[in-house]
């Protein structure tokens, strides 16, 4: 008996399927591909290039294959074979043809970031390396992608035996959603935090080299301070244990200096917010903090961090009649401390001003330190925190300096949104720039200073900063710098694409340090000249400026 002809897999309208693949989803998914070349805010190393291209190939093959079903359900289309065929062949060949040109144009766009950051380019290479994996994390989703189609299909089969089609494939996919969504809260989530909570509390408890114990009153850590030396973490340590030397200082303004005071508690020195305040208000009562020239409240980063050049900088414009205050909220990197321990920070940095200031609003003004208040990066967002409005801070306050502030930041969103129609969101003019202002450089700063009133407020951000740009409505919305003029270090051909930019800017972030000072998240090219726009030592000079910034120009990134 002669064997039937194998049936042919159907192929009609744009459901049509070539080996299991979406014609409409395949078409989607090579214009992302094309979006996801395209330049952003930093350079990416081939790797991760690679992976933004793979997810966004996935993303955009998953949104075809909807786009198909929706357009099926809604209309009857038939196409000829024939059709079907040449348009199988036109995408094969043209998006294949306009892969390649984009794989090649990434070469050049890499090229064109790097030179405005003024680092080395990238070789001839990049782009095969790019579509190799690309192709492979595209692979990789597909198939996750398809193992969760199954799995939602074999939900299906057995509720559809109760319930109508349509409501049993519904009631299927919501049902993964559900348990997809407590999996990864209740699991998943919780098994990072175990997992990085291990990681970085081993590290907390390390000793950066170059710290030393301190053998002075003056410094948390030393003799009769409250907070213990092992207590203080890794990056507390760091802070208490370096620093400029009075002889340094002294050697700096050609007169003799105080020794400074740095007041650091850890997390391992006391359980909350609330009480690492108060003790860190009892470490400065102790040192004789409210005695000095100038007390800032530091704001540390995610891991206890406080940048040497900003805080050094400060040391040595009041040749050491200065004091300097900072609890920890988390040992966590700022990113992972951004997903799990935003609330900490915000905590902290109100628990922090809320204590001291309580104490030193009832001091003589005449006799009382200058209160500034100071942080980076997601430092800025725990400060930024202690105030509700401008009013607030200037009324609370002697100055304030921001750098590099996540646009996740409420108060810096309500002044970045009722900036001066006309001025940029990349640096904005909120009320004439009378008390709070915005700058990327040195000339900015200094820009127009009779208008600038007391208590100043300065926020730093680079036009090519990802932490201060990224946002997750960049998933669906343009955001205005980017329907503005590019900044001075930003591609004028980056643009905004849905999904795509999203995943550009959320990687562009793990990159912000590794560029030139100046540029990305990095700004101690700066810290003179904002120290002096905010707080200015009576006798500081142009002169001392220059010299103090060509001392801090030498110190590494850490």
């Amino acid at each position: 008996m002669a064997k039937s002809a194998p049936k042919k897999r159907q192929t009609n309208g744009y459901h049509s399927r070539v080996y299991g693949l979406s014609y409409v989803g395949l078409v989607v998914a090579v214009i992302f591909l094309c979006f996801s070349l395209t330049p952003s805010l930093m350079p990416r190393p081939g790797l991760y290039q690679g992976l933004i291209s793979g997810i966004s190939m996935a993303i955009g093959y998953s949104l075809g294959v909807l786009l198909s079903k929706v357009i099926r359900w809604a209309f009857t289309i038939r196409i000829s074979p024939k059709v079907q065929k040449g348009a199988w062949r036109t995408l094969v060949f043209g998006g294949s043809a306009l892969a390649i040109i984009f794989f090649a144009l990434a070469n050049t766009w890499q090229q064109e970031v790097r030179e405005l950051l003024s680092i080395e380019g990238v070789d001839q290479t990049y782009g095969i390396r790019v579509a190799v994996l690309a192709v492979i994390a595209f692979i990789v989703l597909l198939s996750l992608g398809r193992f969760v189609a199954r799995f939602v299909r074999s939900i299906n089969r057995r509720t559809s035996k109760y319930l109508s089609p349509k409501v049993s494939m519904l009631s299927s996919i919501l049902l993964f959603g559900v348990v997809a969504i407590l999996l990864f809260n209740g699991v998943l989530m919780r098994l990072f935090t175990n997992v990085t909570n291990d990681i970085y509390s081993s590290t907390n408890n390390e000793t950066v080299a170059g710290a030393v114990e301190p053998s002075v009153p003056q410094r948390s850590g030393g003799p009769g301070s409250y907070a213990s030396w092992d207590s203080l973490g890794r990056q507390g340590r760091s802070f208490v244990g370096r620093g400029p030397s009075t002889s340094e200082l002294s050697e700096f303004n050609g007169t003799p200096a105080q020794e400074p005071i740095r007041v650091y508690v850890g997390v391992q020195t006391a359980e909350t917010a609330e009480l690492r305040a108060k003790l860190a208000l009892a470490e400065l009562e102790r040192t004789g903090a409210f005695e000095r020239n100038i007390l800032v409240l530091a704001n540390a980063t995610g891991t206890g961090w406080l940048e040497p050049q900003a805080v050094d900088s400060l040391e040595y414009m009041y040749n050491g009649d200065s004091a300097i205050a900072s609890i920890q909220y988390s040992y966590l990197p700022s990113w992972i401390s951004f997903l799990v321990d935003q609330e900490k920070a915000t905590d902290a940095g109100r628990a922090l001003f809320d204590e001291v200031y309580s104490y030193w609003v009832k001091l003589p003004k005449d006799t009382r330190p200058k209160l500034v208040t100071y942080g980076l990066s997601l430092g800025s967002y725990s400060g930024n925190a202690a105030f509700t409005s401008v009013s607030d801070m200037k009324n609370s306050i002697d100055g304030a300096l921001f750098v590099g502030t996540p646009s996740s930041t409420e108060l810096w969103n309500t002044i970045t949104e009722n900036r001066e129609p006309g001025s940029l969101q990349i640096l904005p003019v909120y009320d004439g720039g009378r008390t709070v202002r915005f700058a990327s450089n040195e000339a900015e700063i200094s820009k127009d200073p009779e208008a600038w009133r007391y208590p100043r407020v300065l926020y730093m951000q680079h036009a090519s900063d990802p932490v201060v740009w990224f946002d997750f409505d960049l998933f669906w919305s343009r955001p205005d710098w980017l329907s503005e003029p590019r900044g001075r270090d930003v591609s004028p051909r980056m643009n905004w694409y849905p999904v795509v930019t999203f995943w550009q800017v959320t990687v562009d972030q793990f990159f912000g340090v590794t560029v030139p000072n100046g540029h990305g998240h990095n700004y101690p090219d700066t810290a003179v000249a904002a120290w002096a726009a905010v707080a200015e030592p009576a006798g500081w000079t142009s002169e001392k400026a220059v010299k103090l910034q060509a001392i801090i120009d030498t110190y590494s990134n850490e």
